[in-house]
């Protein structure tokens, strides 16, 4: 902390006094001019909540989920063609999803219920 008086970093806190489970007081002083002086620290407490993009109520996975292009079927469809040899151009084509879709369902980062 600064000294108030003329701007040291020379300072120590001599006590501290918790007022509430918010506001802390510190008493220091600075070791230069021999000032003394009071800090007030105001903490602010959050209320526990839903974490941050989460929503309530169950997940919905697969073809569930509102946005969802695919069904189960065609993720099934769609890695017994990756098993045949199917190009990659074939099946962005053939489904009508980007290429990184079509890896993250065949390497099983996606759709992993299926």
């Amino acid at each position: 902390m600064r000294c108030r008086s003329c701007n040291s970093r020379n300072t120590r806190v001599t006590s501290t006094d918790y007022k509430h489970s918010t506001v802390t007081l510190r008493y220091c002083r600075c070791l230069d001019c021999k000032t003394h002086y009071t800090t007030r620290e105001t903490y602010v407490v959050f209320k526990p909540g839903p974490k941050v993009g989460s929503k309530t109520g169950p997940k919905q996975i697969g073809s569930e989920n509102h946005q969802s292009v695919l069904t189960e079927a065609d993720v099934i469809r769609l890695r017994y063609m990756y098993q045949k040899g199917t190009k990659q151009v074939e099946r962005v084509k053939i489904f009508g999803v980007s290429p990184t879709v079509i890896s993250r369902i065949i390497n099983r980062k996606a759709w992993t219920h299926v």
